[in-house]
């Protein structure tokens, strides 16, 4: 016969499976709280990747867009280099040709030009002689102009210097543009015209 067990050696045995069940249960605990971390991270990692991926589609897609208008564009800029290059080039008479008559344009512009702003020269110096006549003959009241009728030959001669200023700003303009013209066909030319 086996000697009956102590009640100290039930009480430690109690005790060591108490200690086993306790450590297995901290031990179960500290599973379930990393795998409860682990679904939450993988949760937050899906979640970034499905932003992510819904993001990188929109990029995608604008990406492609882009890529399909530049390749219209591409097409585009090709086929009116092609279209350029089928083209007979103009030859040497034909640029001549087109110069002289750009050249005819302009002299017949600064000619017309020079004729408006003489024209108006001319009558704004009748206008100020007339003025200064009348200004400088007082003496005979009844042909003497009245207040009415300076301001009005004032008025126009304000109005004609301003034309004549207008006139001579595109009179400077055309020479400054024949000038030019002849100073490119020069250039073009290769030496004196």
């Amino acid at each position: 016969m086996y000697p009956a067990p102590s009640i100290w050696g039930l009480r430690m045995a109690n005790t060591q499976e108490k200690n086993a069940l306790e450590a297995a249960r901290s031990r179960l605990e500290q599973a379930l709280s990393k795998l409860t971390q682990g679904v939450a991270s993988s949760r937050t990692a899906l979640e970034t990747a499905t932003a992510e991926s819904v993001s990188g589609s929109t990029e995608q897609a604008a990406q492609s867009e882009r890529i399909q208008s530049l390749e219209q564009e591409n097409l585009r800029l090709h086929e009116q280099v092609a279209s350029i290059s089928l083209q007979e080039p103009a030859t040497d008479d034909d640029k001549i040709a087109a110069v002289e008559a750009e050249k005819a344009a302009l002299q017949q512009n600064y000619d017309l030009l020079k004729r408006q702003y003489t024209s108006l020269q001319d009558e704004f110096e009748g206008l100020q002689d007339r003025v200064g006549t009348d200004n400088s003959e007082p003496a005979d009241q009844s042909s003497a102009p009245s207040n009415d009728e300076t301001d009005a030959l004032r008025r126009q001669i304000g109005t004609l210097t301003r034309e004549r200023d207008e006139m001579r700003d595109e009179l400077d303009s055309a020479i400054a543009e024949l000038e030019s013209f002849l100073a490119d066909g020069k250039v073009a030319a290769g030496g004196t015209y």
